[in-house]
């Protein structure tokens, strides 16, 4: 081996194309996805401050998978893995709770909403639910898929045929629509 191919330690070791290929996927995907990797894990822990932590270490579990040049789908797998560890931080917490809380004591009822609460809650998911069905076919589509199932503009675009800034209309139509509807006091009898 002559010198100048010897690594040191201002020239590092020279990279597989392998691996080069996949860490660049990796910045591809962190690039495009990161906002959105970070809103659903944000929605699935419902913990917004660890969601940019969470998301990153999503990038870094795939970035550290030794066969990525073999994956098909990255960003099919990012998702799978964001998931995951939101599920993960979601179980951690639960028992972090449940160790903080203490035993429970058995003689005391379980606490939990109260019949008012319950009547309420239900009274506005009807109220929603009606509002999202007074939009329009397209709209609701847009709202439903951004909102129920967590699609980005572009990927919503994609999937209707409508460009992200005509996505971008219809949930600004669905939510003025929406919040106008339920700014309306229920009819009671």
């Amino acid at each position: 081996m002559r010198d100048r191919d010897r690594p040191s330690p201002s020239r590092p070791p020279p990279r597989p194309e392998s691996v080069t290929s996949w860490t660049g996927k990796i910045a591809g995907l962190f690039a495009t996805h990161r906002a959105h990797v970070e809103r659903v894990i944000s929605r699935r822990t419902g913990d917004p401050q660890a969601a940019g932590d969470l998301a990153q270490d999503a990038f870094l579990r795939l970035a550290r998978m030794p066969d990525g040049d073999a994956v098909e789908n990255p960003a099919g797998l990012l998702f799978t893995v964001a998931d995951r560890i939101a599920l993960d931080h979601c179980r951690a917490a639960r028992r972090q709770r449940l160790r903080d809380a203490g035993p429970l004591d058995d003689d005391l009822p379980a606490p939990g909403p109260t019949a008012e609460a319950v009547a309420e809650r239900n009274e506005t998911m009807a109220r929603l639910r009606g509002a999202i069905d007074g939009l329009s076919p397209k709209t609701r589509a847009v709202f439903l898929l951004y909102h129920a199932e967590g699609l980005a503009y572009r990927e919503i675009a994609e999937r209707l045929g409508i460009s992200p800034r005509t996505v971008e209309y219809h949930l600004r139509q669905a939510l003025e629509q929406c919040r106008t509807h339920m700014k309306r006091r229920p009819v009671r009898p």
